[in-house]
């Protein structure tokens, strides 16, 4: 299994445990972008790594089959000398560093291979981020739309129930009648004892009035009469 796949593997198991537990989905996809962001960067460190080693088993094998053309062409000088113990010896060396040129070549190949998935891999894991990115501007909108709506609902929700509201109201109501009767019931009394109060002065003074006009005519009449002396000697 490759290392993109494992990181893959290793995502898919911390993101399904961060849904699990998610509460807020906006935040949930920062943290995952947050961790590929962590994987993408182990696995460009890898593939810079991979490719700095292609180049040197590249350089290697250009080496090695450099080193079996020099030594064929000493082979040649020998042979054109008539020494063809030195041309052997020459052969020889030749056929070393073809074998190890070969086996270079074949560790090149394996690695280019490597590399080229790797490389691949990487590219799939910033698409996948992008694809991420972008879902997640979309469902940022998403979320707030249905916490929106959520709100709305809750908020139509609350003010359909009003039954214990407009029972409170129509108490409040009927205590501030009931205040506002009292109240009358106290001025009307008020006003019907001021004009009683009023009215017993009225009676009292009238009253008091009348006595005075009585004792008053029986003084006038009393004043009138002559004195009992005066009478008297009248008749004699």
């Amino acid at each position: 299994m490759g290392i993109i796949s494992r990181l893959f593997n290793l995502f898919r198991a911390n993101a399904n445990d961060m849904l699990d537990k998610a509460e807020d989905p906006e935040k949930m996809l920062r943290q995952m972008i947050s961790d590929l962001e962590v994987q993408k960067q182990k696995a460009k460190k890898q593939m810079t790594e991979a490719l700095a080693l292609q180049k040197r088993l590249e350089r290697d094998t250009e080496k090695e089959h450099k080193e079996a053309e020099k030594w064929e062409q000493k082979a040649i000088l020998a042979v054109q000398n008539e020494k063809d113990d030195l041309a052997k010896e020459a052969l020889t060396r030749k056929k070393e560093f073809t074998i190890r040129a070969a086996d270079y070549e074949k560790q090149l190949e394996m690695h280019r291979n490597n590399a080229d998935a790797l490389r691949s891999s990487y590219q799939t894991l910033e698409d996948k981020i992008d694809k991420i990115k972008r879902k997640k501007g979309i469902l940022s909108v998403k979320q707030k739309q249905a916490e929106a709506q959520e709100n709305i609902y809750q908020t139509m929700e609350g003010l359909g129930d009003t039954s214990g509201t407009m029972e409170t109201i129509a108490r409040i109501e009927e205590k501030v009648e009931n205040m506002q009767t009292r109240a009358e019931a106290y001025q009307e009394i008020s006003m019907e004892s001021d004009k009683d109060s009023l009215e017993s002065k009225f009676e009292e003074l009238e009253h008091d009035s009348s006595d005075m006009e009585l004792e008053l005519l029986e003084l006038k009449k009393r004043a009138a009469l002559p004195a009992p002396d005066e009478e008297s000697d009248k008749k004699e």
